[in-house]
């Protein structure tokens, strides 16, 4: 069973998932005419080159998607660490509510600066956050530093480039005899719409006729700034969306459970996690959630009705034009 306050933070990874879905559909019909070209390129009597071209501009819809993608999967964290302090303080909302975030630091030192903002959790939150950071592991195969990053860049900077990259190539050539060819793998990312994939060399002179081309590739979308990325510039693109979505529920996962003693998914947690959950909880005594009342309601001073008409109390010219939303 899931908890009030935990339910926003899943609803912005669902939103997610629908935007995932979205770029999927629009890589799709992106790719239905064709805009891909494939070339095998003469760079001497000895060397030619396997090119692919992009022929038609990448969609900027793909940008605007993973933007969305972005900020709902990070604004799920920060929904995360407030509905954990409300069920830790037993506060709603939290003291200090406008300092809360889900914290993701490069190094330790802007991680100390920041601790304020962790007050109404517990320590055993603080040290399970920790172990979490980028600092704390491989930057390059964490998923909250790629997550962060890409979200400060489209929120502070700029849309994120779209690119493409080949994700799959196993390309055939046939070559005449005796030519002897060596094969040397070149780039997979699209730069400035071409992608220099690989290189044959001969041992002697051969000439285009001799040779024939089978490009056989896969092409996914890219994000210019992640294909720069070791570790994720080997996932699939539609992969690590779907790694990231799963990471970012099971944190809502853990921290509910950790906060409530219950969460859809609990199942996916590992057994002693659940267990030392479970005895902590028994050890203490559960309080009610104290809610901030609301203000009292302040009237405005009276004033004197006016003359009306039939049609108005009818509702004849309500709404007026022009008041209707339109999406």
């Amino acid at each position: 069973m899931s908890s009030l306050e935990f339910d926003p933070a899943r609803l912005r990874v669902e939103r997610a998932g629908k935007h995932a879905a979205e770029m999927a559909l629009v890589w799709n019909e992106f790719l239905e005419p064709h805009p891909f070209d494939f070339t095998l390129s003469r760079m001497s009597a000895k060397e030619y080159e396997m090119r692919v071209l992009l022929e038609s501009p990448i969609p900027p819809e793909l940008s605007v998607l993973f933007g969305e993608w972005l900020y709902n999967l990070r604004s799920a964290l920060d929904y995360v660490v407030w509905a954990a302090a409300v069920h830790t303080s037993r506060k709603y909302p939290p003291t200090g509510e406008s300092a809360l975030q889900y914290p993701i630091y490069d190094d330790a030192s802007s991680w100390k600066r920041n601790l304020y903002r962790l007050a109404p959790l517990a320590e055993h939150h603080r040290e399970m956050l920790l172990t979490m950071q980028p600092f704390n592991s491989d930057p390059d195969g964490n998923y909250l530093g790629w997550l962060n990053r890409l979200a400060r860049i489209d929120r502070h900077r700029t849309l994120a480039v779209s690119t493409a990259r080949v994700a799959e190539a196993e390309p055939a050539v046939a070559v005449p005899r005796n030519a002897a060819p060596r094969f040397s793998w070149g780039e997979r990312t699209f730069r400035n719409d071409v992608c220099r994939l690989g290189r044959l060399t001969f041992e002697r002179e051969v000439e285009p006729e001799e040779l024939h081309f089978n490009p056989r590739v896969g092409i996914d979308p890219e994000i210019d700034e992640w294909s720069k990325s070791p570790f994720w510039s080997r996932i699939r693109f539609s992969e690590r969306l779907r790694m990231i979505e799963l990471f970012v529920a099971v944190e809502i996962t853990i921290y509910e459970f950790d906060t409530t003693g219950d969460s859809e998914g609990a199942e996916r947690l590992a057994d002693t996690f659940r267990d030392d959950v479970l005895r902590r909880r028994a050890a203490e005594i559960e309080r009610p959630i104290e809610r901030l009342e609301h203000a009292e309601l302040i009237w405005s001073d009276p004033v004197a009705g006016r003359d009306s008409t039939r049609g108005r109390l009818l509702g004849e010219d309500f709404p007026s034009h022009g008041s209707h939303f339109v999406g």
